[in-house]
């Protein structure tokens, strides 16, 4: 198959670009030229594992750049993995109309999910073709990941000239971004007119980078899909939060696991370590937080960093300060966002006891509040209940940033996702009820934005609704605003009637989606700082 595809690639016209380190020659095909794995970065191996990232080496000759980049190392046990692993992996991805001479063309950066610790800008959903059918350049990017995206450690913070360590995983994004600015107008883009958007772990991101004084002028609209609450509970760089042991603290942990606490090169002996071992040994290291962390979801607080340089504070707090980078916003959530997490982040607490201690360790002192607002019956109630937790923190941030945003950005838009997925997303072999146990699940409305109608089972009206979202999306990164071209209208955001669009067949809106949940977890977390 693979050969095949090769075969087909090398037939297709071919499109040679001029970037600021070299020329690359993608192809053209479905109206777009293609360009993968482009290297915007310098490889992150040997001295440069765990540093901010360097401009790539220049080039003469024309880089092929036909085949997708190696993805960034990672447990593909969730997300298969469709590319070669490698530490190698700083690239990126462009779908361009190939009419280049109609441009400059709005650019739209894609920041792949995946809970900080797998994933990739290659994922076959994330294709970019029919945006580039829309008059919009797409970039997909792969960034670091998990240990090595995110570590930090008092030695790597003694080194840095910023005086920090951790978050190189969004320091990546930043970079990427950089590159966008100095080079997509030679792909037809304007780098005057870029939009950020992602979805879990990329929606999150998102909302990192507006928090970040180091993104600022690098993008000029956000579309946080699914950013969950990005916790106003980080993780402080050198000291705790009050709840949680700094990040340094956690990985000198992680350094006593590896077996080198208290040896002379510590960071020589971890720059030499494999990166399957130093997952393996992470994983385990931030598995023992896993269930105390609540709605607020281990991914974030056990990567995002309070660091002082890409991070001053948490985003919530950011955002409730009004020091956000001002742009255009749309946020929202799928209407099941808990059920999926049941499989692989809430194991073991499809039980009473369990359950009580999961809350008792989100919540301290409040948890007896929780246990009756989210009362269970049984074991099955128990997990179910877990989930319901979680999925509220997913639509009470959406609307914790909306609010925030609405009061400094009026172009500020808010969304729900509820049309029921005919297709399941993630690998889990054996699951033959989950459109019974996981609803409108998190991740489901992807397909819809990049009108990725390869699925199995898609019917008429999932096309007439990805042909809706893909044109809000769509007109939001060429105006700043989603509507016109005769769709429904998409109110505004504001705090004082709060609507939104119910993404569904049909399209309808909305205003102060369970505006009461979201009062008592608020109240929870404000109890907590």
């Amino acid at each position: 198959m693979s050969n095949k595809l090769d075969e087909l690639i090398a037939s297709l016209p071919k499109k040679t670009v001029y970037t600021k380190y070299g020329p690359v020659t993608g192809y053209i095909a479905g109206g777009a030229a293609n360009f993968r794995g482009i290297p915007y970065a310098a490889p992150p191996v040997g001295g440069l594992r765990w540093r901010p990232p360097e401009p790539p080496v220049p080039w003469r000759d024309p880089l092929v750049t036909t085949k997708f980049g190696c993805i960034c190392p990672q447990d593909t046990t969730l997300f298969p993995a469709f590319e070669p692993m490698d530490e190698d992996c700083l690239s990126l991805n462009i779908w361009t109309p190939e009419d280049m001479q109609r441009s400059p063309y709005p650019v739209m950066v894609w920041l792949h999910g995946g809970g900080f610790i797998t994933g990739s800008g290659s994922m076959p959903l994330y294709d970019g073709t029919y945006f580039a059918s829309l008059g919009i350049v797409v970039v997909s990017i792969n960034y670091r990941l998990n240990v090595l995206g995110f570590l930090a450690h008092p030695e790597l913070t003694a080194e840095s000239l910023s005086h920090s360590s951790g978050n190189y995983g969004i320091m990546d994004q930043i970079f990427a971004l950089k590159w966008v600015k100095d080079n997509i107008s030679r792909f037809g883009g304007d780098p005057d007119k870029v939009t950020i958007f992602g979805e879990s772990a990329g929606g999150a991101s998102v909302i990192a980078l507006m928090s970040s004084p180091l993104a600022a002028g690098l993008f000029h609209g956000a579309i946080a899909q699914s950013s969950g609450n990005v916790p106003s509970l980080l993780r402080k760089l050198g000291e705790s939060n009050g709840h949680l042991e700094s990040a340094e603290s956690l990985g000198l942990r992680f350094v006593r696991k590896l077996g080198f606490e208290g040896e002379k090169g510590t960071l020589e002996k971890m720059r030499a370590v494999p990166a399957k071992e130093l997952l393996e040994t992470w994983y385990k290291s931030v598995q023992e937080d896993a269930t105390g962390t609540g709605f607020t979801g281990s991914w974030q607080i056990n990567h995002l960093i309070i660091d002082g340089h890409v991070l001053n504070d948490s985003p919530a707090e950011t955002f409730r300060k009004g020091m956000q980078n001002n742009v255009p916003f749309i946020t929202g959530t799928t209407a099941d966002e808990g059920t999926i997490f049941r499989l692989f982040l809430f194991r073991g607490l499809d039980d009473l006891g369990m359950y009580k201690r999961f809350a008792g360790r989100a919540f301290g002192a409040a948890k007896d509040k929780v246990l009756e607002q989210y009362m269970v019956r049984d074991a099955d109630s128990a997990g179910q209940a877990a989930c319901n937790v979680l999925g509220s923190g997913f639509f009470c941030g959406a609307r914790r940033m909306a609010r925030s945003m609405s009061a400094i950005q009026p172009l500020t838009y808010r969304y729900l996702f509820s049309m029921p997925p005919k297709f399941f997303l993630y690998q889990i072999p054996g699951i033959a009820d989950w459109k019974e146990r996981f609803g409108c699940y998190h991740a489901a409305e992807i397909p819809f934005v990049f009108h990725f109608m390869a699925l199995p089972g898609l019917q008429d009206e999932d096309r007439a609704l990805a042909d809706q979202i893909a044109g809000y999306w769509a007109r939001f990164a060429r105006m700043g605003d989603p509507n016109g071209d005769g769709a429904p209208n998409w109110p505004r955001y504001t705090q004082k009637e709060e609507n939104y669009l119910v993404l569904d067949n049909p399209v309808k809106t909305g205003n102060g989606y369970k505006n009461k949940e979201c009062d008592f977890i608020e109240e929870l977390e404000t109890a907590r700082l």
